[in-house]
């Protein structure tokens, strides 16, 4: 522990044991590698699981880790338990980034309602099974006008045995920003979907693993999203709950009926949206909706829909044709449609992000040029982000200003 009066810099790193980790992506982003270190350190190290825990600093600074490559890596992290001083920590991490089977998410876990919690409750609590893949997204903000909250994401496991499993995550930084954080795990979790980028992690027997702790200051919003796949084990429970300081664990009221009928919670089936279209330069815009009420999920039990499509990727490979004998440029266009709203779109490997657009504005996104003759497929996806509004439309056309 850091001894009162003392800053961080001034205290030298505890060290920890060796960490071993195992990715997959080509490459595996910065933001795999992160959550990676931080999560394998949580599960060989008890101690380190209860409190606030940051990646303060790497040697050599990470980087995306190419398929088929490694590397060895010193880590300092921060270790913030509650109402205690942080403590610093070194770790050596061996990182591997190995190619290994991947699949999608069979069912959408969301978790955004009550959406404002004026107190603690658990807000989701599922089983996954072995050999299943689910997405979760969550979006909560501290409704108390004066006591912190603290929002947890874990993973456990309830049996004798150690458990197996495949992990890709991203959160926004606790901020008053609702689309700022939605928005920044959106993009991370986007990034690392395409590349098929995760990590693994071996959970012990009777051992919960929180994979995302927030401590939030009054009115602060909490997002993130996160797909995992239990590769061996018999099952697998993923808790989001909420507490508020001085509550007890869990909240007295963690299962007190909802009282929030606007914001989605629950589970929708295969959260993946993908349309193949084809486009000719000279044709009218190609116009692709994302978050329309038409296209939305249905809870599993309820039938209810999923307002905006949340958590949803949305897939348009487009076969792109130029029969001219000139060059061209199509424009692709991003409107905001339902209102003040914003995204990331991903075009082939390049993301672009559009991070705030307001209601009915039309913005470029970027531009595609064609040879003359030229003939190629385009693939462009984006996910609707909490704290955006829906529908927006994209079009794409070589008439866009």
């Amino acid at each position: 522990m850091t001894a009162p009066g003392a800053g961080i810099a001034d205290v030298p790193p505890a060290s920890l044991p060796p960490v071993r980790v195992k990715v997959t992506g080509d490459p595996a982003p910065v933001e795999t590698l992160r959550l990676a270190i931080l999560t394998s350190a949580k599960a060989v190290v008890p101690g380190i699981r209860a409190g606030e825990m940051a990646l303060t600093e790497t040697a050599p600074p990470l980087q995306p880790l190419p398929l088929a490559s490694a590397m060895a890596l010193r880590a300092i992290v921060q270790v913030a338990p509650f109402g205690l001083q942080p403590v610093i920590h070194s770790i050596p991490v061996e990182i591997t980034n190995a190619n290994l089977p991947w699949s999608d998410a069979r069912d959408l876990l969301v978790s955004n309602s009550p959406e404002t919690l004026p107190f603690g409750k658990v807000l989701l609590s599922r089983p996954v099974a072995a050999g299943e893949t689910v997405r979760l997204l969550y979006h909560h903000q501290n409704g108390s006008p004066d006591r912190h909250m603290v929002l947890e994401v874990n993973l456990s496991n309830p049996a004798r045995t150690p458990i197996t499993l495949w992990i890709a995550g991203a959160a926004g930084a606790e901020g008053t920003d609702e689309f700022g954080q939605g928005h920044t795990a959106a993009r991370a979790f986007l990034e690392q979907y395409w590349h098929r980028a995760g990590f693994m992690a071996r959970i012990p027997a009777n051992t919960t693993l929180p994979l995302f702790l927030h401590d939030l200051a009054p009115q602060e919003v909490a997002s993130g999203l996160v797909q995992l796949a239990l590769i061996d084990g018999a099952r697998l429970n993923v808790d989001v709950f909420a507490r508020l300081d001085g509550e007890m664990d869990p909240p007295l009221l963690s299962f007190a009926p909802n009282f929030d009928k606007v914001h989605p919670r629950g589970t929708f089936e295969h959260p993946r949206l993908m349309q193949p279209l084809t486009y000719t330069v000279g044709d009218p815009p190609l116009a692709m909706s994302v978050g329309d009420d038409r296209d939305a999920l249905h809870e599993a039990q309820t039938g209810a829909p999923l307002k905006g499509n949340y958590g949803v990727i949305y897939a348009f490979p487009i076969e792109i044709t130029n029969p001219r004998p000139l060059p061209a440029i199509l424009g692709l266009i991003f409107q905001a449609s339902g209102g003040d709203g914003g995204g990331t779109v991903l075009v082939d490997d390049q993301i672009f992000d559009l991070a705030w657009v307001k209601s009915g504005e039309r913005r470029m996104v970027t531009t595609l040029r064609l040879a003359p003759g030229e003939h190629r497929t385009v693939l462009i996806s984006t996910m609707p982000e909490s704290g955006a509004n829906y529908p927006v439309r994209l079009s794409l056309g070589s008439e866009y200003k």
